[in-house]
């Protein structure tokens, strides 16, 4: 027994993993190793420092979680992920975002009934 909560499925997807809160922060590579309801297992190239927080993009799904552990393993490091929120569908999202953004910046023109004696 390992002390774990949860079932956790052994994964072994290739994923996109940013810092967050970084300024220019660039995306690099990462491996999910394992997966469960409240945690994640990545394999990454570079160090993660515990408590950063990191987006993980995996298909069309989108991952926010902190960083638990982050421990050597040959070239590589493992990193625990605690998640936080997960976004299905990230392409729909993205696609109504851009059509509320297009509806808000295009001018409403109110049609007021003649009789209120005002011109819109």
């Amino acid at each position: 027994m390992d002390g774990r909560a949860g079932l956790r499925v052994e994964v072994d997807e290739p994923v996109e993993v940013t810092r967050l809160g970084e300024e220019n922060a660039t995306p690099f590579p990462g491996w999910i190793q394992n997966l469960s309801q409240a945690g994640m297992g990545l394999r990454v190239g570079q160090p993660v420092a515990i408590e950063a927080p990191l987006k993980i993009e995996w298909g069309r799904m989108m991952v926010l979680g902190e960083v638990a552990y982050c421990r050597p393993s040959g070239s590589d490091y493992l990193v625990g992920v605690e998640l936080a929120h997960t976004i299905f569908d990230t392409e729909e999202l993205a696609r109504l975002a851009n059509r509320l953004l297009d509806e808000e910046s295009s001018p409403r023109v109110s049609k007021l009934p003649s009789h209120c004696g005002i011109t819109g």
